[in-house]
Parts: C-alpha cells; structure tokens; sequence
C-alpha cells in the first residue's frame, strides 16, 4: 500500500503546480473587464488619488489592495501584454464606495453617447443607452429582434415581466410604478390646463 502522507503529498504538489500554470499565462479580460480596469484609474483620477492613496482608503474599508494590485488592475485598460489582475465582485463593490461612486460607474463606459455601440460580456454589442437602462432598473438588455408582430409583442411582454419579476426587489417595482403613475397624472393635468386656456372663454378669454 502507498502510505497516506505520500499520496496527499503528491496531491498537493499537483494542486500547487496547476495553480501555478494557470496563473502565469496572460489573463484574458472581457470587454466589461476592459471597462472596469479603465473606469478605476478614471475614478481615481478623479478624485485626486494614488495608488497608495487608494489602497489605503481600501485597507481602512476591510479590502485590501496593495498599490501594485491596483496598478495591474489599471493595467486591464490596456491591450499590450502587461501584468494583469482581475477585479472580484467584493473588490468591485469596495472600489466603487472607496471611489464615490455607485457600481455601474465601474461597470459600463461613462464617456459615450447614448447610441453609440459598447460591449458588455455575455451579449451582442449593444447600445448605450439600453446597457445603462438595463443597469439602473428600467428592463433587460436584450429585447426581441422582431418587432410589430404579436409573437413579437408577447415576447417583448414577457421579458419585461421577468425582469421586473427576478430582478427588483417587489418594493423598487412598486415605488417605480407609483411614480410613473404621478409622472403620468402630473403631465395629463398639464395637458389638460393646457387645452383650458386654448378655448374660447378660458384662462386667456
């Protein structure tokens, strides 16, 4: 028999060895990677701070960056082989509070117009606009093609629903319909004082 100590000795040395191959090849970012890394050293900027500066505001915060992992991290930004290091959700999250600014200013490009065309992983290239409104609550941000069809339309319906359904909190779709439902009268009685003043005897008679 093979003693045990041998056997876990020799899987971790394998472990150890495939931790080291994968780490040392060059790290493919995506295109919401991409944007992240360059949104970081934007946000930093910014605000005025170095990459000491910014890792110690982290440290303060419970997420500790060292000023070379931010550098690598700004280094995502660029296409030239440099040494590159990823960005987790809790370093997102900590980043974006650290930086004074919501998540999605990390997330999707800021210096755009709202028709111009972005990538976003996991999706065709996508406008703008649509990216920012599926980022902030207003709906998904992929929509059926095909328009002016009832499939179409019940299509459309139905991924709406869903979004609203799985991907708000009950009270945000809530509070956003109430709204919409004060916009809404607010711009009927506008239209309706409106109409008044237009017709003969009214405001202006």
């Amino acid at each position: 028999m093979i003693p045990v100590r041998k056997i876990r000795g020799s899987v971790e040395k394998s472990s150890t060895d495939n931790v080291r191959i994968m780490t040392t090849g060059r790290i493919e970012l995506g295109p919401t990677g991409r944007t992240v890394a360059a949104n970081v050293k934007r946000l930093r900027e910014a605000r005025g701070l170095t990459l000491r500066a910014l890792s110690a505001e982290l440290k303060e915060r419970g997420r500790p960056l060292s000023a070379d992992a931010l550098n690598k991290i700004e280094n995502g930004a660029q296409a030239d082989g440099r040494a590159v290091r990823r960005v987790d959700v809790d370093d997102l999250v900590a980043l974006s509070a650290a930086l004074g600014v919501g998540p999605l200013a990390l997330l999707l490009p800021v210096d755009t117009e709202a028709n111009d065309t972005i990538g976003v992983t996991g999706t065709a290239p996508v406008s703008s606009l649509s990216a920012w409104q599926w980022g902030i609550g207003e709906g998904p941000i992929e929509l059926p093609k095909e328009r002016g069809t009832a499939a179409a339309g019940r299509a459309l319906y139905a991924a709406t629903s869903h979004y609203r359904l799985h991907g708000l909190p009950h009270w945000l779709v809530e509070l956003k319909d109430e709204q919409h439902d004060d916009h809404s009268r607010l711009i009927t009685a506008q239209y309706e004082r409106e109409r008044q003043e237009k017709e003969p005897g009214g405001a202006d008679g």
